[in-house]
């Protein structure tokens, strides 16, 4: 992925201005930053394209350990996942479904029992994979057809 195409994610995902307000900026910057170079002719280096910059400096002189430690604190933002705890899709659609209306209503359930956040957080997770998990086994059908 190309530091434009993370930038283009957070602007949809995220919006522009919460994007814009996290670096500190006007909320043009956060288009400007998802923009594909490709096809256009007002290119920004985005935060992402200078911290590549710095990493590289700082490689150049000997510093390499400060990037990757650098990198590794970055990568705290981030939940880990277990390879062995993925799930594959289950073998039909209607399963899938199935499986998101079980997860959906255990969520339900804890919120409506007043289950403390953190218990509830862990079940929302579980109920968002599940329903990318259906979102894959769709994929897969329509690629069939």
């Amino acid at each position: 992925m190309q530091p434009w195409q993370v930038f283009q994610a957070a602007r949809k995902y995220l919006g522009a201005g919460t994007v814009a307000c996290i670096f500190g900026r006007a909320t043009r910057s956060a288009y400007d930053w998802a923009q594909d170079p490709a096809y256009t002719q007002h290119r920004c280096r985005s935060p992402l394209e200078l911290l590549h910059t710095l990493f590289e400096r700082l490689d150049a002189c000997g510093m390499g350990y400060v990037a990757r430690s650098a990198i590794e604190y970055l990568q705290t933002a981030i939940d880990d996942v277990d390879p062995a705890k993925i799930q594959e899709p289950l073998p039909t659609i209607v399963e899938e479904l199935l499986e998101d209306y079980r997860c959906l209503a255990e969520f339900q359930r804890a919120i409506e029992s007043e289950t403390e956040i953190k218990e509830v957080q862990r079940l929302k997770r579980l109920a968002i994979d599940e329903i990318e998990r259906t979102v894959a086994r769709y994929a897969k059908d329509q690629e069939g057809n």
